[in-house]
């Protein structure tokens, strides 16, 4: 037996499994190094679940009151004397870092007066409204700067980004407009069809007092510990019926209107400050002629701060930062 070429294989052995102890060692120490990382990139998981809590402004956007111009669209008719306060709730979870979804449900008040306007037609129609909103959507968030979870041992003064996203979504609403009469009672204006719903060639359809509505908007959000934040919000809800303020299509005669419905109803369909019975003018009142504005739906803004809280559940996390 060659004693020499079994001393040579042993030192090789050796030194083979030498290398391979010194490769696993240098894989552990790595792996040990970026472990707080990797728990550190999975936080967001821990606080996927998140509900907030706020309140804030809304402002109608339809036919009544507005700029003091002939009625057009969105923020071009915005009248903020009309701003009123909205009460707002929801429930956030992260599907990932930068999607979420997040149920939202609020109340508001929208109205509308034609008085608040110098533009003499709409001025002279002289109609308000005013009607509770109750809110309910389903939002899809995505961060354009993505949300971090906040050290539990971060230096004082640290900076920490901002989280900013969009989102849209869909939902429902309930409104039921009223307005208010000589003798200073309000008055549900639905059933008094204003524009002759129901009667003989009238173009006014009845309309559902639950309709359907698709919020747009933009959100801020900053972390104040690892589960309280601060955040504001601003949206659009553009929705499907031009009814909200019960304008919408044209003058319907007003005598047939007090034979059928009464002199309330009436009095509603046409409150006029300067009626003109007879014959057609810009931004006159007889049968025939422009009520509302036809060409878009109603819309409403809603803009809320809010606090939120992240649910992290009972369990709890091995590895702090």
């Amino acid at each position: 037996m060659d004693l020499s070429n079994e001393v040579v294989f042993n030192k090789n052995n050796i030194y083979i499994r030498r290398r391979i102890y010194l490769r696993m060692k240098k894989y552990i120490l790595i792996s040990l190094l970026l472990l707080p990382f990797f728990s550190m990139g999975q936080q967001w998981k821990k606080y996927r679940k998140e509900v907030l809590l706020g309140s804030g402004a809304s402002n109608f956007l339809g036919d009544l009151g507005g700029a003091d111009q002939i009625g057009t669209h969105l923020m071009k008719d915005l009248e903020i004397s009309m701003t009123r306060p909205l009460v707002a709730g929801g429930y956030r979870y992260k599907i990932s870092p930068t999607i979420a979804v997040k149920g939202f449900g609020g109340w508001t008040r929208l109205t509308g007066n034609d008085l608040l306007t110098a533009e003499p037609a709409r001025n002279n129609r002289n109609l308000s409204f005013r009607t509770n909103i109750f809110t309910a959507s389903a939002h899809f968030e995505y961060s354009v700067i993505e949300e971090k979870v906040k050290s539990r041992y971060a230096r004082r003064g640290k900076k920490f980004p901002l989280n900013i996203y969009f989102f849209g979504g869909a939902g429902l609403f309930y409104f039921n407009p009223e307005s208010k009469y000589i003798d200073n009672k309000w008055y549900k204006l639905k059933p008094l069809h204003t524009e002759g719903q129901g009667l003989p060639n009238s173009e006014a359809k009845s309309y559902s007092l639950v309709q359907f509505c698709i919020p747009l908007g933009v959100g801020f959000k900053y972390p104040i510990t690892r589960e309280w934040s601060v955040g504001l919000e601003y949206s659009i809800y553009q929705t499907f019926t031009d009814y909200i303020d019960d304008v919408s299509t044209y003058y319907y005669d007003n005598k047939a209107i007090r034979a059928a419905y009464g002199d309330i109803a009436a009095y509603f369909a046409d409150p006029s400050t300067t009626p003109t019975r007879e014959a057609p003018i810009k931004g006159g009142t007889n049968p025939g002629e422009k009520r509302g504005e036809l060409t878009y739906n109603d819309s409403f803004m809603l803009a809320w701060l809010h606090v939120s809280y992240k649910l992290t559940g009972t369990s709890k996390s091995r590895v702090k930062f």
